[in-house]
Parts: C-alpha cells; sequence; structure tokens
C-alpha cells in the first residue's frame, strides 16, 4: 500500500507529461509552401555573411568546413529550436546557433492553405581567405 502511494505522483507526472505531447502540434519538413526567411534565399545568404564572425578559436586552428544546422519556423514565423546536427567546432557550432537565435520573422510554411511548424536544416560555411 506505502509503494501504491510513492508511484501515484510519478504516474500523474507521466500522465500530464503524454498529454502535453498529444496536444503538440506536429512539424513538417515538407510542406504546400516552404517558409521562406525575408528577402528569400538571397536574403538569407546576405544575413549569414553580413552578421557572421569567425571564432577567434577557429582562425588560430584554420578550422574550415560547415556547420550544418537544424531550427524549426514557427506557426507565427519565429525560428525556435536551434541545433547543430554536424559540427566543426572551434567556436563555429556555437556561432551558428548565436545567427539563428537573431534571426528575424520568417514568412511561415504552409499546408493546406493555413501556417504550420517546419523543421529546417541549413549549411552554414566558415572558410579562411
Amino acid at each position: 500500500m506505502r509503494t501504491l502511494f510513492l508511484l501515484i505522483p510519478f504516474i500523474a507526472l507521466f500522465m500530464t507529461m503524454n498529454s502535453l505531447a498529444q496536444n503538440e502540434e506536429p512539424i513538417y519538413v515538407v510542406v504546400d509552401q516552404m517558409p521562406e526567411f525575408p528577402g528569400g534565399p538571397n536574403g538569407l545568404g546576405n544575413y549569414i555573411r553580413s552578421n557572421q564572425s569567425y571564432p577567434t578559436a577557429a582562425l588560430e586552428s584554420k578550422i574550415e568546413g560547415f556547420v550544418l544546422a537544424s531550427f524549426i519556423v514557427e506557426k507565427d514565423g519565429k525560428v525556435t529550436k536551434p541545433t547543430i546536427v554536424k559540427g566543426i567546432g572551434g567556436g563555429c557550432d556555437e556561432e551558428v546557433l548565436r545567427l539563428i537565435g537573431m534571426m528575424p520573422i520568417w514568412k511561415p510554411g504552409m499546408k493546406d492553405g493555413k501556417p504550420v511548424r517546419v523543421k529546417l536544416n541549413i549549411p552554414v560555411e566558415f572558410k579562411l581567405g
């Protein structure tokens, strides 16, 4: 009986977490109209080039390459949940997360005429010289 009383809080917590997961809206990777950065692909490229800083550790270690990052464009166009899919280190991964974190509002993705959450991946290049 005492064990049952100890389990009740854990069961209640699990049920709450489970119902929250069921209420969360789906995240798509392909939709009728994909999200768009202000100014389109050229605007995104200009944004990255004008705001990107080469980390000192990466410069000193001569690290070059692509960081692949993932994030979600929400129904209101805000960018959330940035993560690194493939990093190169030297502070470059953190720099990409910083760039994503300061992105302006996107035009949201659309499915069946309604805005939806869409997961995107972007490569960000770090090249010396």
